[in-house]
């Protein structure tokens, strides 16, 4: 480094009065001193100037990982004005410029950065992240210019260095494009919106665009060892039922090279995948995205992922018996919207609007399902006392005669709604969340119980749900039961009283199974 403008310098060094010492004087007379650790910032800094011809200095810690800018003076003297850029804000440090839209976004895939910019030779573009509200996030453009072509090389391969080894940040992606997905733009949104942003940040992508249904779970189960051992993380373009499928296979496979037997409900824990999952909301619903990003923006979920941005999500698993049907990261439901799923299977050509179709369809028919619920509290909620409404005859565990520790709550009834909420499930349809109180990767599950009641308040349910959320909807409506839970089955009402099979079809007939917006088979 040029010694004129660049220094190293130890913060203990700068502030020397913020370290103390310790002095233990032992009962004959010796005292020992104790000097603290104290942590040393390697600290770079230079004299630079902006675009519009005032001086900066530049610095950079190594240590923290950040950039600051602090104005300076016409005597060379600092002001007050700064601007800092942590390293985990930025997309791309480079030689050439690249056009951002009025939107903050690239326009295109960059080219190379191979050749300095003409206009400015001895500058360095350094692109990073902002927010634009509270959701929205963008990228914005700081331009350094140096005096000399030397002093820009080397620091130019200080940051673009320091921004390679810097952990979080993705370098190679898998990722797999629902072209059919919501109004079948997926491809587009992911060409003119997600690619340019990932390009920014020289990540490696291997696209796949999907042809059928499992076709994302089938090449994650078959993908060669070396590929898998070296992606960084698996992206989904599309809706929620693409992202289960990537989750689903994933964690299968972790949990086989792990020997754990998936199929085991009582296992202690999942092992987990030593990558990342991506999700890019171009589908109808996008719950899980705009339940982790509060909002389903597809270019703030890119830059996101170009970043290196993370967060825990909580996952359960769905079993039947002792095989395992699925695993769910959204929200599990059966009855009503279980019934609105399938039959909007029938009308995917009109897009997102065949929901509302299938909507107003089956709550004509008004359908409800006999069974039992059965389900364990959270650990955090096994001290409260809840009274569970009487349940429909014949009931064995209210007998006497079945019992299961496993389930220590039952009801068993005939139900318009059981709705399982393993995130808030936020969506188009339910802007404020659909779980009363479940949070991203805090371990619970909501489990929302209605039992059978009227068109009318059916419909009032489903329309508290959309104007207050689930956090407000269990104090508004009091046929509405709502648990947190670790644990939960049903069991169909042909199991719960076989003998009324033969004497009442209503009895025994089953409705359709919504996981993460997809129908579970």
């Amino acid at each position: 480094m040029d010694e004129v403008d660049i220094e190293k310098q130890p913060l203990n060094d700068l502030h020397p009065s913020d370290t103390k010492s310790t002095v233990i004087v032992s009962e004959d007379g010796d005292a020992t001193i104790i000097h603290p650790k104290v942590e040393t910032h390697t600290i770079l800094s230079a004299i630079i100037k902006s675009t519009d011809g005032k001086f900066h200095r530049l610095s950079f810690d190594e240590t923290d990982k950040k950039l600051e800018l602090l104005l300076l003076k016409g005597d060379s003297t600092p002001t007050k004005y700064k601007m800092s850029i942590n390293f985990s804000e930025i997309v791309a440090i480079r030689n050439s410029r690249v056009k951002l839209g009025r939107n903050g976004l690239p326009r295109v895939p960059p080219p190379e950065d191979t050749i300095a910019d003409k206009k400015h030779p001895n500058a360095i573009f350094i692109y990073y992240a902002v927010r634009k509200n509270v959701y929205i996030w963008r990228i914005r453009e700081a331009v350094i210019l140096f005096t000399t072509t030397h002093d820009k090389k080397q620091w130019i391969d200080l940051l673009q260095t320091a921004l390679r080894e810097y952990e979080p940040r993705p370098k190679s992606l898998l990722i797999f494009i629902n072209p059919y997905g919501g109004k079948g733009k997926a491809k587009s949104i992911y060409d003119k919106q997600v690619d340019p942003i990932l390009a920014l940040a020289n990540i490696k992508r291997r696209v796949v665009l999907t042809e059928r249904a499992n076709h994302a779970y089938d090449i994650l189960q078959e993908i060669e060892k070396d590929e898998w051992t070296t992606i960084d993380g698996v992206v989904s373009v599309g809706g929620d039922g693409l992202f289960n499928e990537c989750l689903c296979s994933i964690v299968i496979r972790i949990q086989i090279e792990n020997e754990k037997d998936i199929r085991d409900i009582n296992v202690a824990a999942l092992a987990k995948p030593p990558f990342r999952f991506g999700i890019i909301g171009a589908g109808s619903a996008n719950s899980i995205v705009s339940s982790v990003h509060g909002v389903d923006d597809c270019p703030t979920a890119a830059v996101h992922i170009a970043i290196g941005s993370k967060c825990s999500v909580d996952v359960c698993t769905v079993h039947e018996g002792q095989n395992l049907l699925r695993i769910s990261a959204n929200a599990i439901s059966y009855g009503w919207l279980g019934d609105v799923l399938r039959d909007s299977e029938r009308y995917r050509y009109l897009g997102p609007i065949r929901y509302q179709w299938s909507a107003l369809r089956t709550t004509i028919r008004h359908p409800y399902y006999f069974g039992r619920i059965a389900f364990c509290l959270n650990d955090g909620e096994t001290a409260k006392q809840i009274e569970l409404p009487e349940c429909k005859k014949p009931c064995e565990y209210c007998e006497g005669s079945k019992s299961d520790p496993l389930y220590p709550y039952h009801w068993t009834t005939d139900f318009t709604h059981i709705i399982c909420c393993v995130i808030p499930c936020v969506s188009p349809f339910t802007p404020y969340g659909l779980a009363p109180n479940t949070g991203v990767g805090d371990g619970t599950m909501d489990l929302a119980l209605l039992p059978r009641v009227s068109r009318c308040t059916n419909l009032s349910v489903m329309r508290k749900v959309a104007m207050y959320g689930g956090k407000n909807l269990a104090s508004l409506e009091n046929s509405l039961h709502c648990y947190r839970v670790k644990r939960w089955s049903f069991t169909p009402g042909a199991l719960v009283s076989p003998q009324n099979a033969d004497h009442d079809p209503k009895a025994i007939r089953q409705g359709a199974w919504n996981l993460d917006g997809g129908k579970l088979k």
